[in-house]
């Protein structure tokens, strides 16, 4: 399977994810709660930019639970009622990130540790969610019964481990901490020197998502066909020729399954602002944001 970057980010990182996802990231990683009290502040504007950069979201939650079941299922519901309000697709993964820090207790024994652990993952995935574990290597080796949590939820370990300090571009498999279970390995914690956490997955986190169909704009007939105000070229998109543009309709959503390819000309009938987006008009009820295409 072909490796793919992601980058977890806070309220530390900023709302928007623009540069991540030009310098190679497919998935982010979006804190959404932290104990039964805190939400990330820039939870929705962070998804948003994801979401306009083609970027799969998915959601974490920072624990505070300690090794107590009744605090792990108060925290679990929490972390899915801000999952809903930002209506993170259930397709994707909300993952438990369990560590020290901000007062969570990791001392507790293996068996109490994972007991909760294991309860609060059962409250999100009966919610109907994918769910993940994170934490350190080190942790997930000496305080948690890995072996009970993968054989309850699969390949499902998100494993911190830093073989190198400062900026880091790429992973290096020779440190890689070698476990059963590990989805995601997030190997270091300023990714392209951009001070973000960089991951590279080790399963597809996203097996739902089929090659999607590139629609043309559809062309109106002779007799009714509008003026052509210019053509607009959509270059190649970060190296990848394959790479598509989805479209919009005239009230500035994006349309289902529509898309065109970069690196192709198209006719524009029209320019119009849509959700604040300058776009051009290359068909019926069909608009798509002028960012990305060169005037000829």
């Amino acid at each position: 399977m072909a490796r793919t970057y992601a980058v977890d980010v806070a309220t530390y990182q900023p709302s928007n994810l623009t540069s991540y996802h030009n310098h190679g990231a497919k998935d982010v990683l979006v804190k959404v709660s932290e104990g039964t009290g805190y939400f990330n502040p820039k939870a929705s504007a962070q998804i948003k930019s994801a979401h306009d950069n083609h970027m799969y979201v998915h959601g974490y939650h920072f624990a505070l639970f300690g090794n107590s079941v009744s605090l792990a299922k108060a925290e679990a519901k929490f972390f899915v009622h801000r999952a809903k309000y930002l209506n993170i697709s259930k397709k994707r993964y909300l993952a438990l990130d369990w560590e020290t820090g901000d007062g969570n207790i990791v001392t507790g024994s293996k068996y109490s540790n994972t007991k909760a652990i294991l309860a609060f993952m059962k409250v999100v995935h009966d919610e109907g969610y994918k769910v993940m574990l994170y934490s350190s290597a080190s942790l997930l080796r000496t305080a948690i019964d890995t072996e009970k949590v993968v054989r309850k939820y699969g390949t499902c370990l998100w494993v911190a481990a830093y073989p190198y300090s400062g900026a880091t571009y790429k992973p290096d498999f020779n440190y890689f901490p070698s476990m059963d279970g590990v989805a995601l390995w997030q190997f270091t914690d300023n990714w392209c020197g951009l001070n973000v956490d960089g991951n590279i997955s080790l399963i597809n986190l996203h097996p739902d998502a089929v090659a999607k169909k590139k629609v043309v704009a559809k062309k109106t007939t002779k007799k009714s066909e509008p003026k052509v105000i210019g053509i607009a070229y959509a270059p190649i998109i970060n190296g990848d020729p394959k790479w598509s543009i989805k479209l919009i309709d005239d009230k500035g959503h994006y349309k289902k399954d529509e898309y065109i390819p970069t690196n192709s000309n198209w006719k524009v009938f029209a320019t119009k602002t849509l959700k604040g987006m300058k776009c051009y008009k290359l068909g019926t009820n069909q608009w798509a944001p002028a960012k990305f295409f060169k005037m000829k």
